[in-house]
């Protein structure tokens, strides 16, 4: 049976139109719709943002949509939870990637046969997914009257590093189309939001359901499913799609019904009622601690890590797409089973259900004893596994968390991270290069660095205007180099990198939501100089000597020394002979700026002398004239953090607390921290990033 036919009519039942708000028009005909969407959850619609937002871009609060869709004749009202972009771009046109929209109705839909279905979204991670024909749904005009729509082209490759697919022009694709499903019809699955006509181009573009995971983070810990929209969203995915198989009574043709039909699935692989069996399983359990934890199990059972430039796995369903076809002597049903007994019995961010844990266990135990093919040493090592796991987490509980003490009580009595002195420091790394060229315009790029060193590339553009306020595309590139970084309480710090002529800067006051707290409020934050000495490079003895301080810093003594101001007046810096022969424990402090009384190269002459951990006040509105809250506070921070691995979260530790009202805390948000490892080698200098 062509599996078009088998899948048409699912996808159809949970296709939707989008329409502008259902206000104004009680009576008569709804105003034409903007374009299509569809539903991957109860209650969650997903389209495009250019046809969520409209011709107004969602401005001044006007969020709302109407839809209309199986089962509902008249358009009924949701709300735009979500979108990227949140506006049209300058002057119209092409909207950038990811250009896809969240959208909660604000009524729950008719249940059952004659309310609208739900969508099977692909749990892989991939660029382009299938060279087979896809498919495509939604609705077009025709002769005045609005009908359904669907299509078949293929899949041509990528455009760009944002997961957008390039579609071949076997079809057409009217405006209509815009924002509706795109359908792997291989697997029985959708990957895709269709963006329509390539811009003069024959073909299309469609949008990677990947980029969903870019739904912004907890601004907070994550104490329950709601906290977590991403979380929130999948869960009731994979919870529907698995009580839908599960219901025996139904008469209802179901996604894995299609699946099976299809015959989706290879030898030693899941069928698809085990899989749809297992995701519902792992709905019931609360998310992954963090990104970070989740990628850190699946690299150990893939043998590598996740290096791609689309957002990491963020939930137990996108892990499990990254173990289907795997490249070592490892099978994919083995690694599942390890996969699934991890997720059970792993740490969480707030308490599950011991019931979901041991269903999922019991799951685990069952399909490794009915496996034909299946080793007995790999099941008893799965029961070995799991026993120790178990008796792990056990122990971790027993350990109390230390409580964070108020910011009334002394500073040796936080309890800091400290970075280590003998290696790299993992950390989300932002380069800024501004143009000499091209006044107002820069390039950026933002990677991770892992712990050993190496880079991976996230995102990149040239001629962003500014710096001002950071654009949209750097914003998300932010926010997924952190996201595969942060654990619970432990953000992972940002290294700023740019020229001397932007250090004065201040990148830690950068949001990355217009009503969310300052990149500095977030997480440590400091800057590296990529021009440290213009037209000259260190001496042996210099860069011996930078290399000295560096580990004498790290080693835990810090002596802070305030160079440019005395008893609350500005005085001239040491000599460079004097600054050269200061202690190896010295952390040189900058009270002033040029606007009062500074020396205007003064942050230049104290790098110059060998110095790569330096605090400095920036020249910020609000300063406080006096000096002596900033003087005390520098030193008892110096005083508390211990050593110099410390000092970045110490910082961070008093932004936040200044955010929170602190009134101890206040001068730290003149603060600005040189933080620069003499043994990583200036960005330009060496061939050091790794292609995705």
């Amino acid at each position: 049976m062509d599996p078009f036919e088998t899948l048409a009519p699912l996808v159809a039942a949970a296709t939707v139109r989008i329409h502008p708000p259902p206000t104004g028009y009680a009576e008569g005909e709804p105003p034409p719709p903007r374009g299509s969407g569809f539903f991957v959850a109860p209650e969650w619609v997903l389209t495009c943002a250019h046809v969520a937002l409209g011709g107004d871009g969602g401005r001044e609060g006007r969020r709302e949509v109407g839809l209309t869709f199986r089962g509902v004749d008249r358009p009924v009202a949701g709300r735009v939870e979500w979108a990227e972009p949140e506006e049209p771009p300058p002057g119209g046109g092409f909207w950038p990637a990811p250009d896809l929209a969240l959208v909660r109705l604000l009524d729950p839909p008719p249940p059952g046969p004659e309310g609208p279905g739900c969508v099977w979204l692909t749990e892989r991670t991939a660029r382009v997914f299938t060279r087979e024909e896809v498919a495509f749904f939604g609705f077009a005009e025709v002769a005045g009257s609005f009908v359904d729509m669907s299509g078949r082209c293929t899949i041509k490759g990528q455009m760009g590093a944002d997961g957008l697919l390039r579609l071949g022009n076997e079809d057409e694709f009217p405006a209509g189309v815009s924002g509706g499903p795109l359908v792997d019809l291989e697997r029985g699955e959708v990957i895709g939001v269709l963006k329509a006509r390539r811009d003069g181009r024959d073909g299309g573009l469609a949008t990677s359901v990947v980029q969903l995971r870019r739904l912004p983070d907890a601004v907070g810990p994550v104490g329950a499913l709601a906290d977590d929209g991403y979380q929130r969203v999948v869960h009731a995915h994979d919870t529907l799609h698995a009580e839908r198989h599960r219901d025996v009574d139904s008469g209802e043709t179901t996604w894995t019904d299609a699946q099976i039909e299809l015959s989706v699935g290879v030898p030693g692989a899941l069928s698809p009622g085990q899989r749809v069996e297992l995701l519902g399983l792992l709905a019931d359990l609360p998310p992954p601690v963090s990104t970070k934890r989740l990628g850190e199990l699946v690299a150990e059972l893939r043998g590598r890590p996740y290096e791609g430039t689309l957002p990491a796995p963020r939930g137990w369903r996108d892990g499990l797409g990254l173990l289907y076809d795997l490249r070592r002597g490892v099978t994919e049903l083995e690694a599942v089973l390890h996969y699934a007994l991890r997720a059970a019995t792993d740490e969480r961010p707030f308490p599950g259900s011991a019931r979901a844990e041991e269903r999922l266990l019991d799951w685990v135990r069952r399909l490794a004893a009915q496996a034909p093919g299946l080793p007995r040493r790999v099941r008893i090592g799965l029961r070995e596994e799991q026993d120790e796991r178990l008796r792990h987490r056990a122990a971790l509980l027993r350990r109390r968390p230390r409580p964070e003490p108020p910011w009334d009580m002394e500073w040796e009595l936080l309890d800091l991270p400290a970075e280590r002195a003998d290696g790299v420091d993992a950390h989300a790394l932002l380069e800024i290069t501004p143009h000499g060229w091209e006044r107002g315009r820069y390039d950026w790029r933002v990677c991770v660095v892992r712990g050993d060193g190496q880079l991976t590339a996230i995102a990149e553009d040239s001629r962003a205007v500014g710096p001002g306020d950071p654009p949209g595309p750097l914003r998300a590139a932010l926010a997924e180099a952190f996201r595969r970084g942060d654990e619970p309480r432990s953000p992972v710090p940002l290294h700023v990198a740019v020229p001397y002529s932007l250090l004065g800067f201040p990148v830690e006051r950068w949001r990355l939501t217009h009503d969310g707290p300052t990149l500095g409020e977030r997480r440590p934050v400091v800057v590296r100089c990529t021009d440290p000495a213009p037209g000259a490079e260190d001496s042996e003895e210099m860069r011996a000597l930078r290399l000295d301080r560096w580990t004498e810093l790290h080693m835990g003594r810090m002596t802070p020394d305030i160079l440019d101001c005395h008893a609350g007046c500005a005085r001239s810096l040491p000599k460079q002979t004097e600054l050269i022969g200061r202690d190896q424990a010295t952390v040189p402090v900058l009270c002033r700026t040029p606007a009062s009384g500074g020396e205007p190269a003064a942050l230049h002459r104290v790098m110059a002398s060998g110095y790569n951990v330096i605090l400095w006040r920036r020249e910020i509105a609000e300063r406080d004239p006096e000096c002596e809250d900033f003087h005390q506070g520098v030193a008892g921070a110096v005083g508390g953090a211990g050593q110099a691995g410390r000092l970045p979260a110490a910082l961070w530790r008093l932004r936040e607390a200044a955010a929170g009202g602190s009134d101890e805390a206040g001068w730290s948000a003149q603060l600005a921290l040189l933080y620069a490892d003499p043994r990583v080698p200036p960005l330009g200098e060496d061939d050091f990033l790794e292609a995705p």
